[in-house]
């Protein structure tokens, strides 16, 4: 997989909304707009690249060629064949906040597509993370390779005596369970 980059959404004019997916009552850019108002504004819903999405960490909110709002992405929600992305607004002190927030947007190419895509300089200190099988080494992903399987036995062999099988078997009793309580297939 090829490194992390940054989203950039173009807001247009402001226009009063109807039936919108997110319950906004408009969309689009107005003056003395604050950030939060720009992030609700230009967090969704739009058509991207589902290759790129997994890939997408911070994302930035453009109006009239100036970055208005800055967050990093926690998540993402389908409304037919769009997206909107769900995160949390980024503030003075951050290394990518403090770079863009009031800057020309950093991905004028002239398209008029309101999505872009861009690696950001910044981004490179966020990208190393701890691996999560606890091993003190550090990895663009969760885990590094064949960390996972550690992780997993690590457990296996802490609750259930090491067998492979008492663990599978408690993770289909565990989701057969759940099946029953929401009423459909886990």
């Amino acid at each position: 997989m090829e490194g992390y980059m940054a989203v950039r959404f173009k807001l247009g004019s402001y226009t009063p909304m109807d039936s919108d997916p997110l319950g906004r009552t408009s969309i689009g850019f107005f003056p003395r707009m604050t950030e939060e108002e720009a992030w609700e504004a230009g967090r969704g819903v739009w058509k991207l690249s589902a290759e790129k999405l997994p890939r997408l960490r911070f994302a930035l909110v453009v109006a009239e060629g100036t970055v208005r709002a800055v967050a990093e992405i926690t998540g993402s929600t389908a409304h037919g064949d769009r997206i909107a992305l769900e995160g949390s607004l980024l503030g003075t002190g951050h290394p990518v906040y403090d770079a863009y927030i009031g800057k020309p947007d950093p991905v004028d190419t002239g398209s008029m597509n309101p999505v872009g895509y861009v690696a950001l300089p910044e981004e490179q200190q966020f990208l190393q993370r701890p691996c999560a099988c606890g091993c003190g080494s550090t990895s663009e992903r969760d885990f590094l390779p064949g960390h996972e399987t550690r992780a997993i036995m690590a457990r296996v062999r802490e609750h259930f005596d090491g067998s492979p099988l008492k663990f599978i078997q408690w993770i289909d009793t565990t989701l057969a369970g759940a099946a029953v309580v929401s009423g459909g297939k886990g």
